[in-house]
């Protein structure tokens, strides 16, 4: 007859055996000493609450020996057909593709097809891959990461740099595609945002002066931002801004390198675009570069085979619409995104971009776009990266006879209150024929940005009550910092 000693041993037993059944799994996958730097990583996911497995078998053996359905993958080792028998060798699966063109591959590269568990094409898993052939690569991809995760989030964590390429469909669509890239960040960026833009279309004032488009970039994402994203065309090695004259603006490995050799590292950049997440090719394909830059970003993510612009379009929606819902990974966020647009319908996108590039059928399947558009994207570095998204400040707002009054709490650890102004009224775009003198592109492209952005307004005194008036509609932004998080609340004044 059992004692109530064993009795209570057995209980306790049974809620530790809960207790880490209901922790996510974080499973990371290697051959040999490629999972030995993984230690501090691992180290740090545990104590954010995850059940951690590192495994050097299989990536199929080490999935069907899991305790439970991992929440992220992460893939250590590279691929590269021909060299299976290295030691840092982990294969991605093979999908076949659905073609719109007769000169593209038959096949692509899919790290995110390991996490479709039920089989459906659609992955119910994050996965990432840090694409290493040496430990030491390993090594400083996870100092990295720690280095990213540890740095307190500021004000400029903010922002939101995106580069439009020129679409190259002709003036008229080229046009069509600038308005639509600023319609959707404008409807769909979350209201803290501060986004910042390159337009590679010579029409519009955000064109600014070409040949100066690949260090604006660089400079802009090394102050910092919650993602940065590129959308436009490109190969594996390089990024088209857009054709200037006779010149054509390229941005690569090689223009970010100097900007990027040394840390702190940047934020998750993702490249809406052909081939620049190709990683299982003999050299390093542009995601790879990037990511392996000291002050590169922590993550990058692309696509490994051409990828469409409809449903590239799609999923720069909905990534977009998933950062305001503040998910506190990038594969979460990722994954959602992807699955978001799956289902999204635009009638007007899918009239402009479904047949642009042509097609080999007599109506190019949509659903068969969307479903390789979730597996040929590589998320290259850990999907569980912490994301520096602000969390909310507590913050009220009330309409006197001349103004609006706003009062914010203070949250634990914070010191400052960062006070901006963001005009909501409709500002008719001046289009231009094309830049022609650096220093009136130049300004002009300063204001294009600073109409997207907050106007600073006069900040509370640090040991005084958080509180302040605006005499205008428009919106306020509440920036809290100090501590280690960042607060944020926007008000609309109407």
């Amino acid at each position: 007859m059992p004692t109530l000693r064993s009795l209570i041993a057995c209980i306790l037993s049974a809620g530790v055996v809960a207790a880490e059944e209901s922790k996510p799994l974080w499973l990371a996958v290697g051959n040999g000493d490629m999972v030995k730097p993984l230690e501090p990583l691992a180290e740090k996911r545990r104590g954010e609450g995850f059940d951690t497995v590192v495994s050097t078998e299989s990536i199929e053996k080490a999935l069907a020996m899991a305790p439970r359905r991992p929440e992220f993958l992460l893939l250590v080792g590279d691929d590269e057909p021909g060299r299976e028998n290295e030691p840092w060798y982990l294969p991605a699966r093979r999908m076949k593709l659905y073609r719109w063109r007769a000169v593209q591959r038959e096949e692509f590269a899919s790290d995110a097809a390991w996490g479709d568990v039920d089989g459906d094409l659609v992955p119910e898993m994050a996965v990432g891959r840090i694409p290493a052939r040496t430990p030491r690569q390993v090594e400083l991809v996870v100092e990295k990461i720690l280095e990213f995760e540890r740095r307190p989030p500021t004000v400029d964590d903010l922002q939101l740099p995106i580069w439009g390429g020129s679409a190259e469909y002709g003036p008229m669509i080229d046009v069509m595609a600038t308005q639509m890239l600023l319609m959707m960040v404008q409807a769909e960026a979350p209201d803290w945002a501060e986004p910042w833009i390159i337009s590679g279309n010579p029409r519009h004032p955000l064109c600014g002066w070409p040949p100066d488009h690949p260090a604006l970039f660089n400079r802009q994402i090394r102050r910092g931002g919650a993602l940065a994203v590129l959308m436009g065309h490109a190969d594996a090695d390089s990024f088209l801004s857009m054709t200037f004259g006779q010149q054509q603006i390229w941005y690569t490995a090689a223009t970010a390198e100097a900007a990027m050799s040394q840390g702190p590292p940047t934020p998750p950049m993702v490249i809406f675009s052909c081939n620049s997440g190709h990683f299982n090719r003999p050299a390093p394909c542009m995601a790879e570069a990037f990511f392996f830059f000291p002050g590169g970003p922590v993550a990058t993510i692309a696509a490994t085979t051409e990828s469409h612009p409809l449903t590239n379009y799609f999923t720069s929606d909905s990534l977009l619409r998933g950062l305001a819902e503040s998910p506190p990974r990038l594969g979460t966020l990722w994954l959602s995104a992807q699955r978001r647009a799956m289902k999204m319908q635009d009638f007007l996108a899918e009239r402009v971009l479904r047949d642009v590039e042509g097609k080999l059928e007599e109506e190019i399947d949509v659903e068969k776009l969307r479903r390789d558009q979730m597996l040929m994207y590589a998320l290259l570095g850990d999907p569980a990266t912490r994301l520096r998204l602000p969390k909310l400040l507590k913050a009220t707002v009330e309409r006197t006879d001349d103004a609006w009054r706003w009062q914010a709490e203070r949250p634990p650890g914070a010191t400052r209150l960062q006070v901006g102004y963001r005009s909501t009224e409709k500002i008719a775009v001046q289009w231009q024929s094309g830049p022609t003198g650096a220093e009136k592109a130049r300004a002009d492209f300063e204001a294009a940005n600073a109409r997207l952005g907050f106007v600073p307004l006069p900040s509370p005194p640090e040991d005084g009550p958080w509180e302040g008036t605006v005499d205008r509609p428009g919106k306020v932004r509440l920036v809290a910092t100090g501590g280690e998080e960042v607060y944020v609340a926007v008000l609309e004044l109407k």
